[in-house]
């Protein structure tokens, strides 16, 4: 399953990044927040900004 997720910083003001991000495995079935923790974690990874001010909202199903 993919989702389009957005990164904002400042609360939501701000657009830092968008992700693809993909969770394939059939025996688990992700929640939007799944989604979002994914990216938030390639977000940091990705040295987009600090922990504390940014935030994730997944987007729509991509198939």
């Amino acid at each position: 399953m993919k989702r389009v997720v957005d990164v904002y910083k400042d609360r939501g003001r701000e657009l830092v990044w968008t992700y693809i991000i993909h969770l394939g495995n059939i025996e688990f079935h992700p929640a939007q927040t799944d989604f979002e923790q994914e990216a938030l974690r390639l977000s940091q990874l990705d040295k987009r900004g600090a922990p504390g001010e940014l935030s994730a909202k997944a987007r729509l199903a991509v198939k």
